[in-house]
């Protein structure tokens, strides 16, 4: 009996642990829904903020889209005539993902990158993902997004935002292109 008396501790806590774990499943069952739809309405107010004609958006074929590409399509106006072309990207920088969505014209050249979420180090990693720093990417294609250069003590963060909108443009283009 002694040799199993270490046993007793263990029994409530183990209740403890399984009451707790069914208790996150189901407030994340009763949550998730709540959070794709905020998601959702984020990405179309980025998307409207960069076309503000944008009647509706329409996603393409998952097959034509680069690494950290999670949405991409053409933004249509009352008429449903293509007036750009939208991707929503993630890279990964220092601290965590950088969730941006790139809204190019309908020859693929960015029209405006807007930041939904990012987890950068405040003062430093936060310059990359500025709309100081995004606006440096407007204009730009695939072929010189190189250009932008990186922010000195911000290169991790900046690099992945680089890359972030160079997959976004190199989608689009693929879209453009019929995918191609």
């Amino acid at each position: 009996m002694q040799k199993l008396k270490f046993l007793k501790p263990a029994i409530p806590l183990t209740v403890i642990s399984v009451v707790i774990a069914l208790l996150l499943a189901v407030i994340n069952s009763v949550t998730a829904g709540k959070i794709l739809e905020n998601t959702l309405i984020e990405k179309e107010k980025a998307i409207k903020g960069i076309f503000p004609e944008c009647e509706s958006f329409v996603s393409e074929d998952a097959s034509h889209y680069e690494n950290s590409v999670s949405d991409a399509g053409k933004v249509l106006d009352k008429d449903g005539n293509v007036i750009g072309y939208y991707a929503d990207v993630s890279p990964i920088g220092f601290k965590g993902e950088i969730s941006l969505i790139v809204g190019t014209d309908t020859d693929g050249k960015v029209a405006l990158v807007t930041l939904l979420s990012a987890s950068e180090t405040p003062g430093v990693g936060t310059k990359a993902t500025d709309s100081t720093y995004l606006s440096n990417f407007v204009a730009k294609t695939s072929g010189n997004i190189s250009e932008v250069a990186t922010i000195t003590g911000a290169t991790i963060s900046s690099k992945a935002v680089k890359q972030g909108v160079l997959s976004a443009v190199t989608t689009v283009d693929r879209i453009i292109k019929g995918g191609k």
